[in-house]
């Protein structure tokens, strides 16, 4: 906790708060999911055990119309009938009629129990009136039918197999259910008051207490499948709430066992506890939010701008200033800030004005450490050949004024690698005037823009020719190569004079590595141009010495900037 910062400390509250309500929020699906996981699965037990009642009483129809399919009192009757006279006939008819009445008796569930001959057009039913003799003369197969409003098993004779025709029929006995007892069944499949139930016959007649949901009716219409062996359960939102639908088939009698329950009723306590909860959370939470904002604007927006002063100080730039005036401790502190600026500012501005003359005086220095020789050599040429080659005279003179006036101008403390070089090749032209010189000078024209310190090359192609070509007979040629590597230029100077072994390498290198310049005139010009380049440009740019093909030497150093690629290769050179 004691490295925990301003910020860390403002993105743990907000993460803790978050996660205080996204755990209450996942505890109140939970809890929510739970109850009303719990109530459906009450009510698809209630269903099923609907279900298993309201398959008990199908049985029982079905028994009972097997029952009297197969009686024998049943298929002898009109056989008898015509044997017996009036009266025997009618007790005969009037003891079939009590033994259907009295089956009534020991059941709840059938209604009614009916006979119907079709050949002789003769009925015996426990109901009143004969209005059922209409549906009784239209069955042509064994099954449940809902007609006239109540659900009837039929059961024909023969029983044992199926007649082909309706002409093969000799009785049928049907079987009719209570509507009353049917609908004191749904009592059963409900488990509240805001749960209700009803019958889907045939898919398309409602059999229920009072009045229906008609959006879930028509609903459920739309979505019952035939799966006897499943409880289907349904959503659905309407404009009165929410609502879950259970749907049990009942493959007998093709007709669904329908429950839907309002989930609103169950879940409001739950949602009323989740919203006061929910409110107290958010409370907090802007309270908190709004003691952070307060502690972001007087503390750590103020360490935050104080933060990005000091790293604008650090970059450099020195006329930074904080023009915030909090109203509070930060105000003497941001004060204090401005006013060690402008010292540094001072400070810095100072400095570099002593930098700029010291770098101004060893710029002089430098060009006053030009070989007085070469221009006493120059100038004995010119005076030798005034009268032979005037020609000669004449671009020895050109040279030496260029030479001289770049040397004598330069003040600034960078030049581009292109005015480097033709101060290069001014000198070279002049030397290669003097005596058997060759030279090339290769420059690749897209980099010659580039800035780089003033009298780096030139003073090495001086040595070049002084302590190379001069000390070493028929050597005559020196080559200046530019070359483009990954992060800046190589830059090389050969010639094939004199060249060191491997030992005097080494020693040279260690001569011109030493911090302070050698004793003596020799030595001190490269050791100058060595400490130079590492100054600025990094030690990776220190002079570096090899032997080259011709036997000679070559100095090779390297620039480290970004190459602005334009234009193609080109050279400076004294053929022709």
């Amino acid at each position: 906790m004691r490295k925990v910062n301003m910020k860390q400390f403002i993105y743990f509250f907000l993460f803790f708060l978050l996660l205080t309500l996204g755990l209450f929020y996942i505890q109140g699906n939970m809890g929510t999911r739970s109850i009303k996981e719990s109530l459906i699965q009450s009510s698809k037990n209630q269903l099923d055990y609907t279900g298993r009642m309201l398959n008990g009483v199908i049985e029982e129809a079905n028994m009972y119309a097997v029952q009297y399919t197969a009686d024998n009192d049943v298929k002898n009757y009109q056989r008898q009938v015509k044997e017996l006279d009036m009266y025997s006939a009618q007790m005969k008819k009037l003891s079939i009629f009590n033994r259907l009445r009295d089956q009534l008796l020991s059941s709840q569930a059938v209604d009614d129990i009916g006979i119907y001959w079709r050949k002789e057009e003769e009925f015996i039913a426990t109901s009143k009136g004969d209005f059922y003799v209409p549906s009784f003369s239209t069955v042509n197969k064994r099954g449940w039918e809902y007609v006239d409003n109540s659900l009837f098993f039929f059961s024909i004779y023969p029983y044992i197999r199926q007649p082909k025709n309706a002409s093969e029929i000799e009785y049928i006995v049907g079987v009719s259910l209570k509507n009353a007892y049917l609908l004191n069944l749904l009592d059963n499949a409900v488990n509240a008051n805001e749960s209700k139930a009803f019958y889907l016959v045939n898919g398309t007649t409602v059999m229920s207490y009072g009045e229906m949901n008609e959006e879930i009716v028509e609903k459920i219409k739309a979505d019952a499948n035939s799966d006897s062996e499943k409880i289907a359960e349904f959503n659905y939102k309407t404009k009165d709430g929410d609502y879950f639908v259970l749907s049990k088939y009942i493959v007998a009698i093709d007709t669904y066992l329908i429950t839907y329950t309002r989930t609103n009723a169950f879940l409001n306590p739950l949602h009323r506890m989740q919203q006061v909860f929910s409110i107290s959370i958010i409370i907090i939470l802007l309270i908190g939010i709004s003691i952070l904002i307060t502690y972001y604007r007087n503390f750590y927006q103020n360490v935050y701008l104080l933060d990005k002063k000091f790293y604008q100080v650090e970059q450099g730039d020195y006329t930074t200033r904080i023009k915030e005036n909090p109203n509070n401790d930060f105000y003497r502190l941001f004060k204090s800030f401005n006013h060690m600026v402008a010292q540094i500012h001072a400070l810095f501005a100072t400095l570099k004005i002593e930098t700029d003359l010291r770098r101004k005086a060893e710029l002089k220095q430098l060009q006053a450490q030009i070989n007085p020789h070469f221009l006493y050599n120059s100038l004995f040429f010119i005076m030798s050949m005034a009268k032979v080659s005037p020609e000669s005279v004449i671009k020895m003179s050109k040279h030496l004024a260029e030479y001289y006036r770049y040397l004598t101008k330069k003040e600034s403390q960078d030049t581009t690698i292109a005015s480097e070089l033709e101060l290069a090749n001014h000198y070279l032209s002049i030397m290669s005037l003097v005596k058997n010189l060759d030279y090339e000078i290769i420059l690749p024209h897209e980099v010659g823009n580039h800035r780089m310190m003033p009298l780096i090359i030139q003073p090495i192609v001086e040595n070049a020719i002084q302590h190379g070509i001069e000390e070493r007979q028929g050597a005559y040629r020196v080559i200046i190569d530019i070359k483009e590597v990954e992060s800046g230029l190589l830059l090389a100077i050969a010639n094939d004079g004199k060249g060191l072994t491997d030992n005097e390498i080494q020693e040279l290198i260690s001569r011109i590595e030493q911090e302070t310049p050698p004793q003596g005139e020799r030595g001190i010009g490269l050791w100058n141009i060595n400490h130079r380049l590492k100054n600025i440009y990094g030690k990776q740019s220190k002079l570096q010495f090899s032997k080259n093909e011709w036997g000679g030497l070559t100095v090779m150093f390297f620039i480290d900037f970004t190459l602005d690629k334009e234009g193609d290769t080109h050279a400076f050179t004294n053929s022709g």
